[in-house]
């Protein structure tokens, strides 16, 4: 063991943490975004980086003169999703293997669990990097090339991996070999009742399926009124809903890109006027459109500071021009979704839509 490499390497870590801890809260987001636009329930999802501490660590179990520099290592951030049944699984991992680059010769899919003399139960991780084509967005260019760590787990293997590790076992001994062997049945009945689960849940949707064939007594029918899809807004519509908070969501808006970084602006009215035209261009452009869906990305922005860690990272990655951005609360909303929405909005004429307009208006390209 190298002290004076695991140092050196140490020192980098933490130079570099900001750096990993933003990677991993934006490959959470991105990682929640493709599963659950898929309709697969997640229990829960996690993100991290690597705590320094924990790196040391890591480090005194690797031969460090093996290890060329920070990139080399895979799991410095670890990305955790819980899902139900492993259907879901199977399904969440299609996806992630579409969006981005594996490095499959250090990951477990999920064909890598049919050896039926593995022990435990363990669960389906993948060692992750940006796919080329998203890694060449402007928004995604600092993380070309940063590994990450991503576990599919359903609750049943999170809590066999929480629990098994406390039965520290080497198999060297008679009673080892017996305490391994109670193991491997615990691990069998929790694979055993994730599938059970997964069956009794399809006997449920069948069940439901046939229930109005059931024959049932005569009654009364009440016509009910038609249901009516919401009605697009209008420009003067969703003015109407920003001035109904009474100012509060705006200055909300405008407080959170100052604690961002974005320098304090405070507009001309004609100036805001003019933001608020090009907030509504950018929300119509990322179908964004009905007054419950505004307030539903409203309620997202505000769970877990998402918005506020948006906005951070958009600053730092423009940090040298972003000192003269001119940021109102329109503004900032704007960038939101402009970067939240990318993958909607990339693929349609962001200049004939006015959308390129407004985002060099922001940073002072055009009056």
């Amino acid at each position: 063991m190298d002290k004076r490499r695991i140092d050196e390497l140490s020192i980098g870590y933490v130079e570099k943490l900001s750096l990993y801890q933003e990677y991993s809260a934006r490959i959470r987001n991105l990682v929640q975004d493709l599963v659950e636009r898929e309709d697969i329930e997640i229990c829960s999802i996690d993100g991290w980086a690597k705590a320094p501490a924990e790196f040391v660590k890591s480090l005194d179990s690797h031969y460090v003169e093996d290890i060329s520099g920070l990139d080399a290592i895979p799991d410095l951030v670890t990305v955790r999703v819980l899902l139900r049944f492993p259907e879901d699984v199977c399904t969440a991992e299609e996806i992630i293997r579409a969006e981005f680059s594996a490095n499959l010769e250090l990951s477990v899919p999920s064909s890598g669990l049919d050896d039926p003399f593995r022990f435990g139960y363990p669960a389906v991780y993948y060692i992750l990097s940006l796919s080329e084509s998203r890694s060449s967005l402007r928004e995604w260019k600092k993380y070309a090339g940063l590994s990450f760590r991503l576990e599919l787990r359903t609750i049943l293997q999170e809590a066999w991996a929480t629990i098994s590790p406390r039965v520290n076992l080497s198999v060297g001994s008679i009673s080892e070999k017996t305490l391994k062997r109670k193991l491997v049945r615990l691990a069998a009945l929790l694979e055993e009742a994730d599938e059970g689960f997964l069956s009794l849940w399809g006997e449920v949707k069948d069940a439901a399926v046939l229930v109005p064939n059931v024959p049932e007594p005569p009654r009364q029918i009440v016509p009910e009124p038609p249901v009516q899809a919401e009605r697009t807004y209008t420009e003067e519509e969703l003015y109407e809903f920003f001035n109904s908070q009474e100012d509060t969501l705006l200055n909300r808006w405008s407080s959170t890109a100052i604690k961002a970084g974005f320098s304090l602006f405070v507009p001309s009215p004609h100036y805001l006027e003019e933001s608020f035209q090009y907030l509504y261009k950018v929300f119509r452009a990322a179908e964004i459109d009905t007054i419950s869906e505004v307030e539903k990305f409203f309620e997202e922005m505000e769970e877990g500071d998402k918005g506020l860690l948006q906005l951070r990272t958009v600053q730092s990655a423009f940090e040298k021009e972003s000192s003269s951005w001119r940021v109102d609360a329109f503004s900032a909303i704007f960038l939101l979704v402009l970067n939240l929405k990318w993958d909607v909005l990339k693929g349609k004429d962001l200049v004939a839509l006015g959308i390129k307009r407004g985002s060099d208006r922001i940073s002072g390209i055009d009056g």
